[in-house]
């Protein structure tokens, strides 16, 4: 497992430009800094084509710089997303580490 760096975004760009590569339907929603538990953290929305439908997702990074990093991600067909995102902030409300 890598350390989190020192900026979640430029991270997220990184894994966007393959993301770009696999998915040539990929369209990014949002980019942005946020933060997580007092961490640094960012969140990304995007869409992809999947083999056979429209896919939307969500994923919020963070960690400390040099420490653990951290994701929580969802995705679910796009036709869905009002009824799975709620899943994401039960999630992502309920997330505790350790240690």
């Amino acid at each position: 497992m890598d350390p989190a760096g020192p900026n979640p975004v430029a991270h997220f760009r990184d894994i966007e430009a393959n993301t770009k590569v696999n998915y040539s339907t990929y369209r990014r929603l949002r980019m942005q800094t946020s933060s997580f538990r007092g961490q640094p953290a960012a969140v990304w929305e995007f869409t992809f084509k999947g083999r056979v439908r429209l896919f939307r997702a969500i994923d919020l990074g963070y960690g400390r710089e040099g420490g653990r990093e951290y994701d929580i991600y969802l995705s679910a067909p796009d036709a869905q997303w009002d009824t799975c995102r709620p899943v994401f902030d039960h999630v992502r409300d309920g997330f505790t580490t350790t240690g």
